[in-house]
């Protein structure tokens, strides 16, 4: 029988779901970007603009969309820039195929942060 824990013990926290881990990813890669702590490549700014073009007309990320973007970033974009960038996608891929609740707020959140990397060139931040 497991001992009990003490009442000091760390309490584990909640878990957070897909969407809001998405949410807070692409908040803290904007304020990066805003601060000039994180610059995106010319791969990067690429592929946001690949997804601002492609999700121009409903301004909604679908998985299909967010495919397409993995696949042409490849091998590179889990490499480049710290990976940041292609984390993100891959959790917005994850998150766009999910039935969370909280979804479309997350994606479109993370089309916001495109639409800004997307405009931004080489050394703008």
């Amino acid at each position: 029988m497991p001992e009990p824990l003490p009442a000091d013990a760390p309490v584990a926290p909640a878990s957070v779901s897909s969407s809001a881990l998405l949410a807070e990813l692409a908040t803290a890669l904007e304020q990066d970007a805003v601060t000039g702590a994180w610059a995106p490549t010319a791969l990067e700014r690429s592929l946001a603009r690949h997804l601002v073009i492609g999700s121009a007309g409903d301004l909604q990320l679908t998985a299909a969309l967010l495919r397409s973007a993995l696949w042409e970033g490849s091998a590179a974009l889990a490499h480049e820039n710290g990976g940041r960038f292609g984390s993100l996608l891959g959790l917005s891929f994850t998150v766009a195929e999910s039935s969370e609740p909280d979804r479309a707020g997350a994606l479109t959140r993370v089309r916001d942060v495109m639409e800004r990397v997307h405009a931004l060139g080489p050394g703008e931040v």
